[in-house]
């Protein structure tokens, strides 16, 4: 009997907590009323209170609506929502079947989906406020990064030269500098890296970018790779490679980017991997080490996207030299010939196009524009064309195609 009780109580305490934030449209009833509710709460949570008080006010009950009245004139006193719930459950005693009503209504799906939505928007605001304590968190350990790295570098002999080398101040500096820079810059890039929502781990990821330096440049460089290429959203994604570019110049690049490509199969997302490789790219004119332009090529040949792969290997191609870049190119034009996506091979082409002598590129131009003439979807036939746009049609051949495209796709 006790737990029948406590059942209803619970029931009576849930009803007027569902209730609750739109009871003062519930009460006044006008259609002004209903039209504000809907706005404000929303039209399924409207439809979902109203008809949840249409069945609690179908038996008589005056003292209830008088309870509701009273919660609309004090909102905030916990005493009047008690008189409330106390009238909910006199209803519930005196009428058993209404009790049953309400808690199968409460069941249903409507319900349901409005709890989700209401258990969604607490996680939602959770997540709001989890995010105000990493970035406070994160802030405070930048800071102290920041203020390390100035430390390291206004140590010097009073004429403005520094008197500590740049690796001794990663293993033991001096001590009104406080913890060693290293302790600082990895509890700042672990952080950092395990911070969940994307949108905050790459803000702080291209924070930390430009402080990675010691003896552990390289390793520290793959962290914030792997951690990056695991965030979805290709723009947040690129926030963190962008400051990148500096970070892979410089003393020992060859071995940094060695790393890399050595680590690239560890990388998820092809368009991730395109955007590694473009960084690195530019760091590969006129190196002589044949045996990382073929790293280099690995990684390439790894992109799972046809479209991204002769991209990639576009890019590569002026970074090479005799036989091997000619069957790189050969490679590239196969691969953009053959694009199962066929609307996207005149674009694919255009990518080898600039590495071509003259007598290829006018072959290879032709047949992406007799590609592009055949596309029948007219955007894509339109965007295909206005890729071709810088590369001008001999004047007697597009009259000739301008005919046939008038009369509709060429066929392919």
């Amino acid at each position: 009997m006790r737990q029948q009780n406590a059942t209803k109580n619970q029931l009576a305490q849930e009803v007027a907590d569902i209730i609750e934030p739109v009871i003062p449209y519930l009460v006044i009833g006008s259609k002004k009323a209903t039209e504000e509710a809907r706005k404000k709460a929303g039209p399924d949570v409207w439809t979902v209170n109203k008809k949840l008080w249409e069945i609690l006010c179908s038996r008589e009950n005056p003292e209830l609506k008088e309870a509701a009245g009273d919660m609309v004139i004090a909102p905030s006193d916990p005493e009047v929502k008690q008189i409330f719930v106390r009238e909910i459950l006199n209803s519930f005693e005196k009428d058993p079947d209404l009790e049953i009503e309400i808690s199968s209504f409460i069941e249903t799906e409507a319900m349901k989906k409005l709890e989700a939505k209401a258990s969604s928007d607490r996680i939602s605001l959770q997540n709001s406020n989890d995010k105000v304590r990493v970035l406070e968190e994160f802030s405070e350990l930048l800071e102290k990064l920041i203020a390390k790295n100035s430390c390291v570098d206004n140590i010097s002999d009073g004429s403005g030269v520094s008197t500590v080398s740049a690796d001794s101040t990663w293993d033991s500096e001096p001590s009104e500098c406080g913890t060693g820079k290293e302790e600082i810059l990895e509890k700042t890039l672990d952080f950092s890296c395990q911070i969940q929502y994307g949108d905050l781990r790459s803000r702080a990821l291209s924070l930390v970018v430009p402080y990675l330096e010691g003896p552990k440049k390289g390793e520290y460089i793959k962290k914030v790779l792997y951690s990056a290429s695991n965030i979805h959203d290709d723009s947040e994604r690129a926030m963190v490679f962008a400051p990148f570019s500096p970070q892979i110049g410089g003393p020992g690049k060859e071995e940094i980017i060695e790393d890399i490509f050595d680590f690239s199969p560890h990388i998820q997302y092809d368009d991730a991997k395109f955007e590694i490789l473009s960084l690195i790219v530019p760091h590969l004119d006129n190196t002589t080490n044949e045996a990382l332009l073929e790293k280099a090529l690995e990684m390439a040949a790894g992109i799972q996207s046809e479209f991204l792969r002769v991209q990639a290997f576009s890019m590569l191609i002026s970074c090479l030299s005799g036989q091997r870049k000619e069957e790189i190119i050969e490679e590239a034009l196969q691969l953009a010939s053959n694009l199962k996506d066929k609307d996207m091979r005149p674009q694919a082409l255009l990518f080898v196009i600039p590495h071509l002598d003259e007598a290829r590129k006018k072959e290879i131009l032709e047949k992406a524009r007799e590609i592009a003439y055949g596309i029948e979807s007219e955007s894509r036939r339109i965007q295909a064309l206005s890729s071709l746009v810088p590369y001008p049609e001999e004047p007697e051949k597009e009259e000739v195609m301008e005919k046939k495209l008038s009369s509709g796709p060429v066929a392919k």
